[in-house]
């Protein structure tokens, strides 16, 4: 009865001692990862944009991802955060978001043509111009001392997102564990140049 007491006891000790390892390696294992991923923010916040081109005529960025859980997306993006729920969309739905800011410059050179408008019956005299190319129409018209044109600018994005794992032991086979993301935006018009990107990622 002594050796099944003393046996259940060691039995006791053993498992409470094993979930204690367990317990204990995967609140460090969550820890690290938090730690990774406030590093990697600090280091995307503290970073630039880096902007490079394509084909020598098209601009294009890139940039690290932020990891937000929702509840710091909501704290810190709560414009973004309103916006969502203005879509009908929920925060705690989102899978990533992304913001780009672009400028569009194009240098005009057209001719102009003298023409004319008729108002109340009476002929105007007036001056005419129209450019473009496959992205841009620009057309004026100047009459006297008054000046109306319409500028129509076209563009289209590409967003292609990388993703790294982390590799077992730091240099054997991949992981299902990101180590990080990449956002790479580039804009297919020429006349446009990609001043800021920012990509965040929601932490489920």
């Amino acid at each position: 009865m002594k050796t099944w007491v003393k046996f259940s006891v060691m039995a006791v000790v053993i498992i409470t001692a094993a979930i204690s390892v367990v317990l204990a390696s995967k609140t460090i294992e969550r820890l690290t990862a938090q730690r990774d991923r406030y590093r990697n923010n600090t280091e995307t916040l503290l970073g630039e944009v880096e902007t490079y081109k394509v084909r020598d005529s098209l601009h294009a960025a890139r940039v690290q991802s932020l990891e937000l859980t929702v509840k710091e997306f909501e704290r810190f993006r709560a414009d973004d955060a309103k916006l969502i729920r203005e879509l009908k969309g929920r925060n705690r739905d989102l899978a990533a978001i992304n913001k780009t800011q672009a400028q569009t410059i194009i240098d005009l050179q057209a001719e102009p043509v003298d023409t004319f408008i008729i108002r109340d019956s009476i002929r105007i005299p007036a001056v005419a111009v129209h450019c473009g190319d496959a992205w841009f129409d620009f057309s004026g018209l100047l009459m006297q001392d008054n000046f109306t044109g319409t500028l129509h600018n076209r563009d289209s994005l590409i967003v292609a997102e990388t993703v790294k794992y982390k590799r077992f032991l730091g240099f054997l086979w991949k992981t299902h564990k990101v180590k990080d993301r990449q956002l790479d935006v580039v804009s297919l018009n020429p006349h446009t140049q990609i001043v800021g990107v920012e990509y965040i990622f929601i932490e489920k």
